[in-house]
């Protein structure tokens, strides 16, 4: 009976300090502060963000989305190369956009899109038109050079 006693004393002890530990890391995670106007993060650097990124598109095109440092790069890149984004030439005011975007907008855990099936792993689409079986028996014979798109 004196072991039974001492077995739930013990149980209730861990039980205890298990709630205290996870009251305390839900206290820790709270939302950070946002801009009224823009609903961005502030946070380092967000306001060179603001000044550069809205001229083109709604704070909204960034906020939704999330990506790691690579991913956020590479956007900037495209901008930069096939959608007119000329102003952005300063490597130290990329870097800094860069690196808040890659802080505050990283993937989330559990929340993350993941990469597009490859082809060879997709079944045959059941819904594809004549003209595209076409076109690609001809690209498969060689009829149709590889680089050309679609």
């Amino acid at each position: 009976m004196k072991i039974m006693k001492q077995l739930v004393t013990f149980t209730i002890m861990v039980l205890g300090v298990s709630l205290g530990f996870a009251a305390e890391s839900s206290e820790e995670k709270s939302e950070p502060e946002r801009d009224p106007m823009t609903g961005m993060i502030i946070a380092e650097d967000w306001e060179l963000v603001r000044n550069n990124c809205i001229i083109c598109h709604s704070p909204q095109q960034f906020l939704r989305q999330r990506g790691t440092r690579s991913t956020w790069q590479s956007v900037v890149d495209w901008m930069q190369k096939d959608q007119g984004l000329v102003w952005l030439v300063d490597p130290e005011l990329e870097e800094k956009i860069v690196t808040y975007l890659a802080e505050n907008y990283a993937p989330e855990a559990g929340n993350y899109r993941r990469a597009p099936i490859s082809a060879t792993l997709m079944p045959p689409n059941p819904y594809v038109s004549e003209t595209r079986k076409e076109f690609e028996e001809k690209k498969a014979k060689g009829l149709i050079p590889k680089d050309v798109k679609e």
